[in-house]
């Protein structure tokens, strides 16, 4: 009997079931991240020792997870089969899509029993499509600190107090808010404000060597909140606060050593 008429007599559910476990795996992959994924698969050693020459997304099988994009970004989370000349595996992983291209930041391959890192075994632990580091200048930062104050002619925060602030600036924005409070609960807030802000990355897989820059020129006279200057390296930095005299109240400067 000839595979058409095989086919034929089948009934429909069961050819639309064979036809969705055929679908699954391209879907999974029509997104733009599975030729990161199947790079990723090829460049371990390992997973082409187990799988065989040649692995990639299974033509049959069962895929699940998710992709999302919003024109040059996107997220992407899947599960789904991969095979080569010798066996079969699932890859599990999390990719987001910046600027146009696709990143891994996790990618697993489950097969035989054994549990394979890709990211590490191939070497892609911080890099994204064509080797290129993901960070830069333009990411999103955060930052929550605290120091202690080295110099001050303010009235009521003495050297030696300890002043804590947040930091925060949304991806590829020139400015970035900025909140610090100096000294004892009852005194509050010292400054809370928006400046300018620069982020200059160092090694684009670290984050510790990574140089800031925030400043506001403006003091409560023109914008309601002292002048600010906070300027970090890696994970120390100096946080700098002045007001003109306002009176009855004076002019003061405070340092502080982050």
């Amino acid at each position: 009997m000839s595979a058409r008429r095989v086919l034929m007599g089948l009934p429909m559910t069961v050819l639309g079931v064979l036809a969705i476990f055929a679908g699954m795996p391209m879907c999974a992959t029509c997104g733009g991240h599975g030729e990161v994924v199947t790079e990723a698969v090829r460049a371990c050693p390992r997973a082409v020792e187990l799988l065989g020459d040649d692995p990639s997304p299974a033509r049959l099988g069962v895929a699940c997870g998710s992709t999302q994009t919003s024109g040059g970004l996107g997220t992407a989370s899947w599960h789904l089969p991969y095979s080569g000349s010798r066996a079969r595996g699932t890859v599990s992983f999390d990719a987001e899509k910046r600027g146009g291209d696709w990143r891994l930041l996790t990618a697993e391959l489950e097969v035989g029993g054994e549990t394979i890192d890709l990211l590490t075994c191939s070497g892609r632990r911080a890099s994204g499509p064509e080797g290129r580091l993901a960070q830069t200048n333009a990411d999103a930062a955060t930052a929550d600190f605290d120091g202690k104050v080295t110099r001050s002619s303010h009235p009521t925060i003495p050297v030696g107090a300890v002043c804590r602030g947040t930091l925060r600036r949304e991806r590829g924005a020139t400015t970035a808010r900025l909140v610090v409070s100096c000294g004892t609960a009852e005194e509050g807030k010292l400054y809370d404000g928006t400046g300018s802000f620069e982020l200059h990355v160092g090694d684009a897989s670290r984050r510790d060597d990574d140089r800031t820059e925030y400043e506001d020129k403006r003091v409560r006279a023109e914008d309601g909140t002292p002048g600010c200057r906070l300027s970090s390296a890696g994970a120390s930095g100096t946080l700098t606060l002045w007001d003109a005299a306002q009176p009855p109240e004076p002019a003061y400067e405070i340092v502080v050593e982050l």
